[in-house]
């Protein structure tokens, strides 16, 4: 898992290697089966071979855009194409097509509780949720275009909300390199 993915092709690569990591040595798994849930994700898994979704269609992500008023950055966009969301990576679950949207949006009262003159007020108005926890520590993966590269790409914030942690403290060159490390953490476990 050191390379990062780029097409959807390498993304299915990369989601199915990390899903069969998962399985194996996994922090989340044992925390699930403690809460009587690994059973069901562990038969899924092993049955299904990853812990990903089908694939959103090409017209689903351009609705999204459509919706977002914005195009998504091509390795996010790659992904979605690959799995239409994530479960259980690391902290937090990848939402699905539908559900990612501008973080004002998505949760207001968040955005309100932290919007209190800190120098992540930009970056809190103007992101994208992709990924939150489910009951967890509270965690948000975000992508936001105010810091965009060239190439498309969009900086990423993984954000721990609970802890009094700004999402620059945890920033990332785009998509790709925050999930890449999500599973260097994996590998860790």
């Amino acid at each position: 898992m050191d390379l990062r993915p780029f097409s959807v092709t390498e993304w299915r690569a990369f989601l199915r290697d990390y899903s069969a990591k998962f399985l194996d040595n996994s922090r989340s798994l044992r925390e699930l089966e403690e809460n009587g849930a690994g059973r069901f994700v562990r038969s899924h898994v092993e049955r299904e071979g990853w812990i990903g979704y089908a694939p959103a269609s090409a017209d689903a992500v351009v609705a999204a855009e459509e919706r977002l008023g914005t195009r998504l950055p091509p390795t996010y966009r790659n992904f979605l194409m690959a799995s239409n969301g994530f479960g259980y990576v690391d902290y937090v679950d990848l939402l699905n097509v539908d559900e990612i949207g501008w973080l004002p949006e998505r949760d207001p009262d968040l955005v309100e509780a932290w919007s209190f003159g800190v120098a992540a007020d930009e970056i809190l108005e103007r992101s994208l949720l992709i990924a939150r926890d489910d009951g967890g520590p509270g965690v948000c993966w975000l992508l936001y275009p105010g810091d965009a590269a060239e190439d498309g790409e969009w900086a990423a914030y993984e954000w721990f909300t609970g802890d009094g942690s700004l999402p620059e403290d945890f920033r990332y060159d785009d998509f790709g390199a925050l999930l890449l490390d999500a599973a260097r953490r994996l590998d860790a476990d």
